[in-house]
């Protein structure tokens, strides 16, 4: 048990949390997470994992300045429409495709499993900064199956934290569904 993954578990969670309540510092504290993730997931050969983690250390970035600029007008939890839903699933699985043929040139290990939640996450992390309320439902999927992952890895505190992040997701889903026009 590393000193990264334990910053990781508790500034990941706050970071969840502080997303459902909709505060922008969620942003900012993610980021710390992000970043010992990063090390972590090196360590461990997950590269797809590590890269998604600099993917969202810009995405956390510009969520944090999209949700400061949104703080000047109306900005409401959504439902997603059919047609953004589609759109969404195509291109998670031709991200998938593409990052399972980077991991195995990369050595990768889990290609599969990796590639396939790396292009999830990102799509989820899209819903998310649109405040689209299926972005919770999304993670709860993704979270449940980085279980599975880091369980195969023994990266057991990462385990817990993305157990944890499952059942804020649920939570998390919960509140928004009520908020959502």
């Amino acid at each position: 048990m590393s000193l990264t993954a334990i910053i990781a578990l508790i500034s990941g969670t706050a970071g969840v949390w502080l997303t459902i309540k909709q505060n922008i510092w969620c942003w900012p504290v993610s980021l710390i997470a992000v970043v010992c993730s990063i090390v972590e997931f090196y360590d461990q050969r997950l590269f797809g994992d590590m890269s998604l983690q600099v993917i969202y250390f810009v995405l956390g970035i510009f969520g944090w300045f999209y949700w400061n600029k949104k703080k000047r007008e109306v900005f409401l939890v959504q439902k997603i429409n059919t047609k953004q839903f589609s759109i969404l699933v195509v291109l998670t699985m031709l991200q998938a495709a593409v990052y399972y043929r980077l991991l195995i040139y990369f050595n990768g290990d889990r290609p599969f499993l990796d590639s396939i939640l790396t292009a999830a996450s990102l799509t989820a992390t899209y819903m998310m900064t649109k405040k689209w309320v299926e972005n919770w439902l999304a993670w709860v999927l993704i979270d449940v199956a980085y279980v599975l992952l880091y369980c195969l890895k023994d990266m057991w505190l990462f385990a817990l934290l993305y157990f944890l992040f499952a059942a804020m997701a649920l939570y998390g889903w919960i509140k928004w569904r009520k908020t959502a026009s």
